[in-house]
């Protein structure tokens, strides 16, 4: 990979997630361009404002020479050896995995199953093999789902738009369209990232 495409949306200001990416970029140590898109919200609903972001971000990257983008959000912690683990995999989607914030049980971001209409975690699915596959530091073919932190090669971007089709997020029709199109999504069991809750004052 000759140069990497690294994009942060920023709806908040949490500064953990800052420090993590940049010693993250430390450590990559490679060529990449950095770019964020601060408080750029033309909606009130949440989801419309972060599928927004992430369209322009896909536009401006396809404009620049780099190969793969790399979008980590501003409410994920990522570890330092995040960006060298995730381009390594030499896959179309790379995911680190982290926990949902939705309660009771805090669900991976890292789905079985993504259908229109549902999805299932692989904590839900097996939460002993989950925890195996963590141990272990594991790679694994996903259906894909959360985006938060997330490297997807040039060609998955030049044929697949961030779009918000319905009542979920743009990550959960990205993950629908790389099934249909036959892009591979893989989660690294060995990138875990924390994920800042509402207010920005815990992490899971």
């Amino acid at each position: 990979m000759s140069k990497l495409f690294i994009f942060m949306p920023r709806l908040r200001t949490i500064g953990k997630t800052h420090v993590a990416l940049w010693n993250a970029r430390e450590k990559w140590g490679k060529p990449h361009m950095y770019v964020e898109y601060q408080h750029d919200q033309p909606s009130k609903d949440g989801y419309t404002n972060v599928t927004h972001n992430y369209e322009l971000a896909r536009q401006h990257f396809l404009t620049t020479d780099c190969d793969a983008f790399l979008a980590v959000e501003d409410d994920v912690i990522i570890p330092p050896h995040t960006i060298v683990a995730l381009t390594d995999m030499n896959v179309d989607v790379a995911m680190g995995v982290y926990c949902l914030r939705q309660l009771p049980n805090h669900r991976w971001n890292a789905f079985v199953t993504v259908t229109e209409n549902e999805g299932l975690s692989v904590t839900e699915d097996n939460v002993h093999r989950a925890t195996k596959l963590a141990k272990n530091q594991e790679i694994a073919e996903v259906a894909g789902v959360g985006l938060g932190c997330t490297l997807i090669q040039r060609n998955v971007l030049e044929n697949i738009a961030f779009e918000k089709r319905g009542n979920a997020s743009n990550d959960w029709y990205f993950s629908l369209d790389c099934q249909t199109k036959g892009y591979g999504q893989f989660a690294h069991f060995g990138v875990i990232c924390g994920h800042v809750m509402v207010k920005g004052t815990r992490y899971i």
